[in-house]
């Protein structure tokens, strides 16, 4: 009998169209892991107990909190280690972590604009979002502006490149229907990391919202089967026998491409103007450019992970990794240049205690309630 988890029943607050709930319920779902599920548009409430403005965040039994999906779901693996997410094989299991890195980090600037640049989709979810945010649902034009203007137009995207934004789901749909026309999930038999980076944005924005959600039924169905999938898979009657697939095949060459020639070299241009004290830059990809795009002090982490992770491969490892990137570029070069520290370690060594409000200024009583997750 396996021992009683002291830490549950587990509260998760965050809201049902939120990018990264949906990817942590969805997993906390596969494990069976006891759970409610709260109102997550009281920021205030998270950010009194962690000092982090976002959504979703668990608050355990024991009252201590965590946040951030990745080493969230990291940290339920060592309570719940049977039948892991991440592949025993060392390659492979780099290779979840950098998809799951990919899908949370890179898809979410195409997911915000198919929720506020179609019109349709910009009323539904605005109108959504400011009831449940604000009990003002008339005002979900401000908020479709606000999300647009900020997230959109406000960080890298412009007239010349909205198309290609918008264009980078279909690629991605592209990408997966190949896949799940083979296997149920990514990388083989049973979900992987890899699958719940892809399912955030797939799920709650482009499976969700009315626009993308149309694309999807019509142009990928195995993909939304997918969603449903995994929405209601249980690890448990999979079972532990998994069987792992090392990618191949010509359908996984783009997004390859993208990887190694877009989104390592955005992460280590970010990484390198926050070096340089610039609060923006100019990043220029094989396949995407983003002029004068926001300097992201958490994607600074991203990286410094990432390189860890490289590195901790041993040499057979590191070249079956090195081998399957090598028809589209070489992504050794990135991850094995000296890390620029984003000092972030500590604040994601969860669980973590409340802070009971001990950081916030008095100086300043709301604005510390006004907070929001942007990719909402």
């Amino acid at each position: 009998m396996k021992p009683k988890d002291p830490n549950a029943p587990y509260q998760l607050h965050g809201v049902n169209i939120s990018y990264f709930t949906g990817k942590l319920e969805a997993y906390l779902r596969y494990k069976d892991i006891p759970h409610e599920h709260v109102n997550g548009y009281n920021l205030g409430k998270v950010f009194f107990h962690t000092g982090i403005k976002k959504m979703p965040a668990i608050e355990t039994a024991q009252r201590q909190w965590l946040y951030d999906t990745t080493p969230t779901i990291q940290w339920f693996e060592t309570v719940y280690p049977d039948i892991s997410i991440t592949p025993k094989n060392k390659a492979l299991g780099f290779i979840s972590l950098l998809l799951e890195d990919y899908g949370d980090e890179w898809l979410w600037r195409p997911a915000m604009w198919w929720r506020w640049m179609p019109p349709v989709s910009r009323r539904a979810l605005g109108t959504q979002i400011m009831r449940g945010a604000l009990g003002a649902p008339a005002l979900w034009w401000y908020f479709a502006q606000r999300q647009s203007r900020e997230w959109l137009w406000g960080d890298g995207m412009t007239q010349a490149n909205s198309d290609a934004v918008r264009d980078m789901y279909f690629e991605e749909l592209e990408f997966l229907e190949a896949v799940f026309a083979k296997q149920p999930f990514i990388l083989g038999s049973h979900p992987s990391a890899a699958d719940f980076g892809y399912f955030a944005s797939m799920f709650r924005h482009f499976g969700n919202d009315p626009d993308p959600a149309e694309v999807m039924r019509a142009q990928a169905p195995h993909t939304y089967a997918w969603l449903a999938r995994l929405w209601d898979t249980k690890a448990r009657d999979l079972g532990a026998a998994q069987k792992w697939v090392f990618p191949k095949g010509a359908h996984w060459t783009p997004l390859l491409d993208r990887i190694a020639n877009d989104y390592l070299p955005y992460l280590q241009a970010n990484s390198q103007a926050y070096r340089d004290g610039k609060k923006r830059f100019d990043f220029k990809g094989k396949n995407h450019s983003f002029p004068r795009t926001k300097t992201t002090y958490y994607r600074i982490w991203c990286l410094e992970v990432l390189q860890r992770e490289y590195r901790a491969l041993n040499a057979r490892e590191r070249d079956r990794v090195n081998k399957l990137f090598a028809p589209v570029g070489k992504i050794s070069k990135i991850l094995t240049a000296r890390s620029i520290s984003a000092d972030m370690d500590d604040l994601y060594d969860l669980p973590k205690a409340s802070l009971k409000g001990s950081h916030i200024k008095l100086s300043s009583p709301r604005g510390w309630r006004l907070g929001a997750q942007p990719r909402n």
